[in-house]
């Protein structure tokens, strides 16, 4: 039976339904998932035209890979930035995750670019522990490269599986806390509670999860400790204007709970950007998404 309701919530949850652009096509929301596709991966390609060099590693098996972008001018103890790519868990890669690259590369970093297995080849709650075997990777490589410092940036589903970093003391331990000078949460999704359960977000229960591991895999609810080992490191929570109102009012609480919780947390709202070219134009130098960017490297 046809439920009204129960589709403006799944809209909420569809970043693609909320976009101003595209408004000509016949469906916008499928129109600007085309183009984020289409864009990131000639971001991609594009690298090699610019002397930029790409290692590829692996943390783990099947999907469990990363690309180290670098200069050869780059400094081997240069800065480290790390971005985790979105799709609700289930969709895209590491071709959709370059966009960021060549600025940070220009800029001395080296980049780290996450590939990860998707639901439902793995549930939600396996690739949180893969998360963590990701983090015993980078944390190893940067320690390997005496990396002056390491930044992390996660977008949407991405920055949902940043937000473990907080709660991996066994792996993230003081020294390695101490390391990080921020974490950039990007339009996140930090509440699964209603989600998990909605049809069109999540078919068949491709993530493998019920009412109870929602919960217990939901950020906004964790209780976070040890927070005096992250004094060094700032958490940038934002999300954009024309994401919905439930992603930019579950950014708004996460960031709040980590504030009342103690970690120095800053949050914003992007205006004029969606879901998909905040991230986009972090290609172009110039863009203010990138100026931000740049503005958070020099404090």
């Amino acid at each position: 039976m046809y439920n009204p309701e129960s589709e403006d919530l799944s809209k909420e949850y569809f970043p693609s339904h909320n976009t101003l652009r595209f408004q000509d096509e016949r469906e916008p929301n499928v129109a600007v998932l085309d183009n984020f596709i289409r864009i990131t991966q000639q971001h991609e390609e594009a690298l090699a035209n610019q002397g930029i060099q790409v290692d590829h590693r692996r943390y783990g098996p099947d999907r469990q890979v990363v690309d180290v972008f670098y200069s050869l001018k780059n400094s081997n103890d240069a800065p480290l930035f790390v971005f985790i790519h979105g799709g609700y868990w289930q969709m895209l890669d590491k071709s959709n995750s370059c966009s960021m690259v060549g600025p940070y590369v220009r800029r001395g970093y080296r980049v780290a670019v996450m590939d990860y297995n998707l639901c439902p080849d793995v549930t939600l709650g396996q690739l949180m522990e893969e998360f963590r075997d990701f983090l015993g990777w980078v944390f190893d490589y940067a320690e390997q490269c005496q990396s002056k410092g390491i930044s992390f940036a996660g977008h949407s589903a991405g920055a949902h599986l940043l937000a473990e970093i907080l709660k991996s003391p066994g792996i993230v331990t003081l020294s390695r806390a101490r390391m990080v000078t921020s974490l950039i949460f990007m339009c996140g999704v930090y509440d699964l509670r209603e989600l998990w359960n909605l049809e069109a977000v999540n078919p068949k229960n491709i993530l493998g999860i019920g009412a109870v591991q929602a919960e217990a895999l939901s950020p906004i609810l964790w209780e976070y400790h040890e927070i005096e080992n992250w004094m060094n490191t700032t958490m940038h929570v934002i999300v954009a204007e024309h994401d919905s109102i439930t992603f930019i009012e579950q950014s708004r609480r996460f960031a709040d709970v980590l504030k009342s919780q103690g970690f120095t947390t800053n949050f914003k709202i992007f205006k004029d950007y969606d879901h998909f070219d905040i991230i986009e134009e972090t290609f172009d130098d110039k863009s203010r998404i990138s100026q931000f960017l740049r503005s958070i490297e020099d404090k």
